[in-house]
This record gives C-alpha cells, sequence and structure tokens, in this order.
C-alpha cells in the first residue's frame, strides 16, 4: 500500500473512530440524563402524594374511599393544615404512574388498577413510602411507574434525531478526511516521490540529477543533503576516474620504460652498463615510491599508519629541515625563515612522519614562489587549547578558489600545467593531511590569487611519553 494511500485511510479511520465514540457517549450519556430526569420527576411526586394521603387520612380518620379517589385519577387539594389558603382544584395524576394504598399492617386496601387489592406490599414491587402521621405509621404508599408514551416518544426521537445528527456528520467527517487526506498525502508524498526518482537515478549511475523543491521544510532539508550527496558522489566519481587513469599512467611509464630497455639489453641494443642500470634503478624508486605513497595514504585514511612519538623540540625540528633547503632558496634568492614565539617548544611526534609532512610543504612553496619571493614559517603556541601551530606561508602564484576544496585529495594537482613527469603523482598534500591527522591534529589552507599561499599546521602538545602504535 502506498503512503499516500495509507495516510487517506489512517484520516478516514480515526474519523470513524470518533463518529463511533461520540455515537457510544451520547447514547450513554442521554440515556442517563433521560433517567435522571425522570427519577426526579419521581421524587418531587412521591413527595407532593405523601403529604397528600398522609392529610387525607388526618382529615377523614382513615382512608376511606380512597380507591375512588384514586380509579377518578384525581387528587383534591385545599384539605389538610399543609394546604390551607390553596385554591380547591383537580390535578391529573401521570398516566405513567399506578398508586397503591396498604394499611398499617401491609394488606393493599387500595389500587389505582385494582390489580393488587388483598395482597401484600411486600409483595409488589416499585417504590415504597411509609405514611406517618403523628409519628405513627397508618400506611404504605407504593408507587408502580410504567413507562410514559408522551416521554417514551419524546426520548426515542430525540435519540434517533442525535444518531442522525452523529452519523451525518461521520459521514461529512470522512469525506472531509477523504479529501483532506488526499490533499496532505500528495503534499507529503510528493517530496518523497521526487527523492525517491533521485535515489533510483543516482543508483543508476546518474550523479547529475538534482531534487528540487520550493517550500523549506524537513524535506527540503532532506533534498538539500540529497543534493550534496549527489554532487559529492559525482565529484568521487571523477576523482575515481581520474585516480584510475593517473595510477595506470604513473605505473605504466615507469614500467614501459623498464620493460623496453630491459628488452633492449636482451636484444644487445642496448648496453648493461652501470649508467642504463642507474637508469632502471631510478625508475624503479620511482615505482616503489608511488607504490609506498598509496601504501601510506591508505594506512592513514584507515587510521592504521604505524607512529613512533617522542617528545621533540619542535623549533629545533624546524631548523633542521629549513637547513636543507637553504640552498635551494639561495638559487632563486628567496628569504626562508622561523619566527617563533619561544623555542622551547616540546610536543610529542612521529619525526619521521612530520619531517616528510614539512618538505612536502617546502617543496610546494620553493617550487612556487617567484625568485626575490619569501618564505615564513611561524611557531606559535596557544595554550588556551594547549596546541601548537605550524604556519608555512609563500609570496607564490596562490591557488584557484574553485581548487581549494579539493586540493587534500588524491592526484589533485594546484597546476594542471605540471606534467607526471616532472610534477610528481599529486599525492603529496594528501599524505600530509593523513599523517598530521593520525597525530589527532588540523591542516587547513588559505590562498589568494596573486599573494601567496598559507598551510597551518595544528597538533596536540600531548605528553612527553614514547609512542609505538602499530
Amino acid at each position: 500500500m502506498k503512503l499516500r494511500t495509507k495516510m487517506i485511510v489512517a484520516f478516514t479511520t480515526v474519523v470513524l473512530i470518533m463518529g463511533i465514540f461520540q455515537y457510544l457517549y451520547f447514547q450513554q450519556r442521554i440515556s442517563s440524563q433521560f433517567q435522571q430526569f425522570l427519577d426526579n420527576q419521581q421524587l418531587g411526586v412521591m413527595t407532593r402524594l405523601e403529604m397528600y394521603f398522609e392529610d387525607y387520612y388526618k382529615l377523614n380518620g382513615s382512608f376511606a374511599n380512597i380507591e375512588d379517589i384514586l380509579k377518578s385519577n384525581v387528587m383534591m387539594q385545599g384539605m389538610g393544615r399543609r394546604h390551607v389558603g390553596m385554591q380547591t382544584q383537580g390535578m391529573p395524576l401521570l398516566y405513567n404512574l399506578q398508586l397503591v394504598i396498604a394499611d398499617h399492617n401491609g394488606e393493599i386496601i387500595a389500587d389505582s388498577q385494582d390489580i393488587y387489592n388483598g395482597k401484600l406490599a411486600n409483595q409488589i414491587s416499585g417504590t415504597h413510602r411509609d405514611l406517618i402521621v403523628d409519628g405513627r405509621k397508618i400506611g404504605e404508599l407504593i408507587v408502580i411507574r410504567g413507562q410514559d408514551i408522551m416521554i417514551q416518544n419524546l426520548a426515542s426521537q430525540f435519540m434517533k434525531s442525535t444518531n442522525f445528527t452523529i452519523l451525518l456528520g461521520t459521514l461529512i467527517g470522512s469525506i472531509i478526511a477523504v479529501l483532506l487526506g488526499g490533499f496532505f498525502a500528495r503534499e507529503l508524498t510528493s517530496p518523497l516521490t521526487k527523492l525517491m526518482e533521485g535515489i533510483k537515478r543516482l543508483s543508476s549511475g546518474d550523479t547529475t540529477f538534482r531534487v528540487q523543491l520550493s517550500k523549506k521544510d524537513e524535506f527540503f532539508l532532506l533534498a538539500k543533503a540529497f543534493n550534496q550527496m549527489s554532487e559529492q558522489l559525482s565529484h568521487n566519481e571523477k576523482l575515481r576516474q581520474k585516480l584510475m587513469a593517473d595510477v595506470a599512467h604513473e605505473l605504466r611509464t615507469p614500467l614501459t620504460v623498464i620493460r623496453g630497455k630491459l628488452e633492449s639489453i636482451q636484444e644487445g641494443v642496448i648496453e648493461a652498463n652501470e649508467k642504463e642500470i642507474m637508469l632502471l634503478v631510478d625508475d624503479v624508486y620511482r615505482l616503489s615510491r608511488l607504490v609506498n605513497d598509496l601504501q601510506q595514504l591508505s594506512l592513514a585514511e584507515a587510521g592504521k599508519l604505524p607512529l613512533h612519538k617522542q617528545p621533540i623540540n619542535i623549533y629545533q625540528f624546524l631548523q633542521k629541515i629549513v637547513a636543507n633547503f637553504s640552498v635551494l632558496a639561495e638559487e632563486k634568492n628567496i628569504s626562508l625563515t622561523i619566527h617563533t614565539t619561544s623555542e622551547d617548544i616540546i610536543i610529542s611526534i612521529d619525526e619521521d612522519r612530520m619531517t616528510q609532512v614539512i618538505v612536502n610543504f617546502l617543496d610546494n612553496a620553493l617550487r612556487h614562489t617567484p625568485n626575490n619571493g619569501q618564505i615564513i614559517i611561524k611557531l606559535t603556541n596557544d595554550h588556551f587549547s594547549n596546541r601548537t601551530l605550524i604556519t608555512i606561508s609563500d609570496t607564490g602564484p596562490g591557488i584557484e578558489p574553485e581548487l581549494l576544496p579539493y586540493i587534500f585529495e588524491r592526484f589533485s594537482r594546484t597546476d594542471e600545467s605540471r606534467s607526471r613527469d616532472h610534477g610528481g603523482a599529486g599525492l603529496g598534500l594528501s599524505i600530509a593531511k593523513g599523517f598530521v591527522e593520525a597525530h589527532h591534529g588540523t591542516i587547513s589552507v588559505h590562498s589568494e590569487k596573486g599573494k601567496g599561499t598559507s598551510f597551518q599546521i595544528e597538533l596536540p602538545k600531548g605528553d612527553n611519553r614514547t609512542y609505538n602504535i602499530s
């Protein structure tokens, strides 16, 4: 069953349940109210009848001729102390009441319907009231209530009217529920339908489909997340294709060279001298370096990179790396300096891994910084967060804004004009990011076109113990 149908059924079911509940509730409530009305009415009649027959006894000294009054269905008022000052007039008894009078011994002496004469009062069901005069029981009044036809018809008509109103309201409510259910179901399922279409398109490999919603609600946020996911998958697919092409090229080039030279040596075209062997060794090293870089990157991304951490004076660590680049910097007349707030900052790092990170950044900075440029390494200690910041800034051409979000991805190059033969495989920044994150640090980049680029490494100070994580 579709969601739209389920919602329509749910709306209609709720209305029907409420209709049934109202029907049962009003049935019981109305019946209870009518019963209470009749009881209250009978209570008032019983009180007046009791007073009437007690006054009758006081006036006559007995219940003589009382049955004639019962059968004539008229009680004469204006007799007795409790009725002094009232006009004498006939008051018809209610048609649904049968009146029975018993003497002080409980024997029936009068019956308005001449049914129970001669019987005992305790053999008759009904409402019993003792008749008391001067503190002495003179008899017993028994009222037997039949079903009043007028009240019965009135109650029946009212119940029919109420039931018809409830049933009509339930029917109208059900129709409205179906219409509203269809409307709301369409409003709710329309975004889901579009999302399902997007999922089907995405599962079939179409990452260009985007879900367009106008109302800014939870479905809008869901569609936005779906579109972001599609965009990321599209980008990942492009990276995957690029990765396969890059890896194939990176492996194919040295393998082709090695194979060609070995075949030439085998055929005697090239002499297997020391120079040719050294060239073959260089190509083998290049292959090994690429495979090793991919392996290290995979370990870092999986969180399984082995680290051998020990306390290091980070300023002296940076000085040692800078010294290795001083000759290259002098050749291009580039100023390479270290600025620090303290020369005694000690943090626990894997020296080999972090050396590879800093070397990668400095190598990129020297490559892109023009002659007479400047490279500054800034070392600061953030006491508030207990972390150390290393910022490497250059005065190179900067990075295009659209390339910044992808700069740390595999085989990403900021300069597409650089060939693989001269520019490496594009794994350096990815590996650097993986190594920094393996130290529970973060890495970020800021660049302005024409003004230079800054890479910032943030590392936790940690403690001074030695780690060997494998």
